[in-house]
């Protein structure tokens, strides 16, 4: 269960973060995402070689986590969770200029990159350094573990629904 809590609040921090460069090659021509609902699907922790990729965690027989953008790269993002699928909605999750992007998550300002960006697929790399606050502050029984971390980026899928 820790695990999982783990693995929720650390998404939460990449979903709406993102920071780094990486060598993945990017359209010739830059895509502004398209206004609709975007679907987290994957988190992918990457140390010199991928150590982990997970399925995003959405809470099971609720709606799927989304980000819904609107025109400007205004956006809100819905997250489901409980029994009761109780909806909580992050407004300003997404704000960019180029592929720059900043998040905010839980009060922490989180800055990123968009890597990879097609009509249907979006994939926001993130330095794991931009969570360790929100880490340290959520789940402080994991601090002794992330300097093994140092250095690591956070590969965060998403695709349009």
């Amino acid at each position: 269960m820790k695990k999982y809590l783990f693995l929720s609040i650390l998404f939460a921090g990449l979903f709406f973060t993102s920071c780094g460069s990486d060598d993945t090659k990017k359209e010739d021509t830059e895509v502004v995402t398209k206004p609709g609902k975007w679907e987290p699907t994957t988190i992918q922790l990457v140390k010199i070689v991928p150590l982990q990729t997970i399925e995003y965690p959405h809470t099971a027989n609720c709606t799927k986590d989304y980000l819904e953008l609107s025109a400007g790269n205004k956006a809100i993002f819905f997250r489901h969770e409980g029994t009761d699928c109780k909806v909580t909605e992050y407004t300003d999750a997404f704000q960019r200029s180029g592929n720059n992007v900043s998040l905010n998550m839980l009060g922490y300002k989180i800055n990123g990159t968009i890597a990879v960006e097609t009509a249907t697929n979006m994939e926001i790399h993130s330095d794991i350094s931009e969570y360790i606050p929100l880490i340290k502050e959520q789940f402080p029984e994991y601090e002794q573990y992330l300097s093994l971390l140092e250095g690591g980026t956070v590969k965060l899928s998403f695709n349009k629904k």
